[in-house]
């Protein structure tokens, strides 16, 4: 900002303008009386230096779409003396708020309790952002924040504590930055780990049999994973000379290792696989017995029995 040696003590006046003009609607600071101010820009622009040192820089907090255009500056001095600085007029443009923050995610075991990060960068040291995270209601959890500096870049963290379950596995966890007129966020889908459990043995008859007993109850839609089911079912009946087939089925995270036993010998074995089936082209007598289905993943381990009878033609 330049003028005459002359006027370097005379008290003076700031003026700046969201228009290609002096039009006092359009005010976006005044340096001695604020409420000449536009309403949008009241309480969100200031002088980044002293006006007697030259300095007009103009700072806008919190900045919004709305705040794009043409601005001017203006200085009046007490003696009626003013100076106006343009052309060329300033054009700001502003763009959508696209920052997002950056999620960085433990691995989750259910019932074990883990750390998720939340990180959000800005060059920029004024108004400060916050960062929130959006969880299921109800749930219980707990979280830390700090603010860390490298060089121009101010770094915001939060830290998110919890102890994942099985019933959260697939849902969503977001980490939301929020400036007070504009916000972005990150998803986070939730991918709980669990041992192997709700483990059944069937068989295609005893499917048949079991749906038959359970039509029209809503605890048995599903009879490959319903407990009721494995807990009831818990043999085979077959005539000899017949084939059979048994489906040992369980639910985990990762998918498990299933193994058939019998008398300690491993019938049939599969790897990364939650279903895996014995079958018997033509059952005799020395086919029946306790068989055990094991299934194993790497946090945990489940078995159960079944036992095949033959019935004599």
């Amino acid at each position: 900002m330049r003028y005459p040696s002359n006027l370097n003590k005379e008290p003076r006046t700031g003026i700046w303008y969201n228009s290609e003009t002096n039009n006092d609607k359009n005010v976006a600071l005044h340096s001695k009386n604020a409420r000449k101010e536009s309403t949008k820009f009241r309480h969100r622009t200031r002088l980044s230096g002293d006006l007697g040192d030259s300095d007009c820089s103009l700072v806008i907090d919190d900045v919004t779409l709305q705040d794009a255009g043409p601005y001017f500056f203006r200085v009046n001095f007490g003696g009626g003396d003013r100076f106006n600085y343009h052309p060329p007029v300033t054009q700001l443009h502003v763009t959508d708020f696209t920052d997002k923050p950056r999620i960085f995610s433990a691995e989750m075991v259910a019932g074990h309790p883990v750390n998720v990060t939340c990180s959000f960068n800005t060059t920029f040291n004024g108004t400060t952002p916050t960062l929130t995270w959006v969880t299921r209601t109800g749930e219980p959890s707990s979280a830390s924040h700090r603010v860390t500096q490298w060089g121009d870049t101010w770094t915001y963290t939060s830290v998110l504590s919890l102890t994942p379950a099985l019933k959260h596995h697939g849902q969503n966890l977001t980490c939301r930055v929020t400036y007070p007129t504009v916000s972005s966020s990150q998803i986070l889908t939730l991918n709980v780990q669990y041992a192997p459990q709700n483990l059944s043995i069937t068989s295609p008859r005893q499917r048949e049999q079991f749906l038959g007993q359970c039509k029209g109850r809503k605890l048995c839609s599903d009879p490959l994973l319903s407990p009721e089911f494995a807990n009831i079912y818990s043999w085979v009946s077959v005539k000899e000379g017949n084939s059979a087939a048994i489906l040992c089925s369980v639910q985990s995270l990762p998918t498990s290792n299933l193994t058939w036993r019998h008398l300690g010998v491993t019938l049939n074995t599969t790897r990364s696989s939650n279903k895996l089936w014995m079958e018997f082209p033509q059952l005799t007598r020395q086919d029946a017995g306790v068989y055990q289905c094991v299934a194993e993943n790497e946090h945990g381990t489940v078995e159960r029995d079944v036992t095949l009878t033959v019935e004599c033609e």
